[in-house]
């Protein structure tokens, strides 16, 4: 049972939330706050598994709420509640260290739904948003910034272009013929040499990079296989 706390500025859809969580069984609310120095104070105290914040409390700040969390719990996760979900809070989200946006219009279900995707393991975007988020992904940035990549090994290249498509660990380690514990090895890798805090930053930037579309030559993965 994952703990979670839910920190969103109207204190109702909080309560709501938290009985909808404690209702269904599978995960525990262990707190709540609707202000940054409850959310920050309640860190170290009570070592949630999942944040769920709304956005305008998570991202209004430098550093942002979300950084500040990782840099206290760098194993949690967060997610963040948005009013009206666009494409630059989506990223913002992303840089900071968020995994997953959910909009509060679509509903205290669609949230529970989000947190239990979340404690799998997946990233959680509105879906609408996907191919905006692609298009914006590949006009970011100059494509010369592949400097990062050079940190990683030919396998970790692998892992990182796997993550681009959306795969789970399951599905890496059987695709690479690896356990999940090897793949998690090398995610973790991933997250430490590319400075990112999340399996869903590192995919927005293995898209970004066009790595969900190539893989590794022959060459590379037969060496790293020998």
């Amino acid at each position: 049972m994952a703990r979670v706390f839910l920190a969103d500025c109207q204190p109702l859809f909080n309560e709501a939330l938290e009985a909808l969580i404690t209702r269904d069984g599978t995960n525990e609310v262990v707190g709540q706050a609707s202000a940054v120095p409850h959310i920050v104070a309640s860190v170290p105290q009570l070592k949630p598994d999942l944040f769920v914040i709304d956005a305008g409390l998570a991202l209004s700040s430098r550093p942002t709420l979300v950084e500040t969390i990782l840099s206290e719990l760098p194993d949690t996760k967060v997610i963040l509640l948005a009013q009206d979900t666009d494409i630059d809070l989506l990223l913002h989200a992303i840089r900071a260290g968020a995994v997953g946006v959910v909009g509060k219009k679509s509903g205290t279900q669609t949230v529970l739904r989000a947190v239990q995707a979340v404690l799998d393991g997946e990233g959680v975007v509105p879906r609408a948003m996907l191919p905006q988020l692609f298009r914006r992904l590949l006009d970011m940035g100059d494509r010369s910034t592949d400097a990062p990549l050079n940190r990683l090994s030919p396998r970790e290249r692998e892992v990182l272009a796997l993550l681009g498509r959306g795969w789970s660990n399951a599905q890496i380690g059987r695709e690479l013929y690896i356990s999940p514990h090897t793949v998690r090895t090398h995610v973790q890798n991933i997250l430490q040499k590319l400075e990112m805090h999340s399996k869903l930053e590192a995919a927005t930037f293995a898209m970004q990079h066009e790595l969900a579309t190539r893989r590794p030559s022959a060459t590379e993965v037969g060496r790293q296989r020998g």
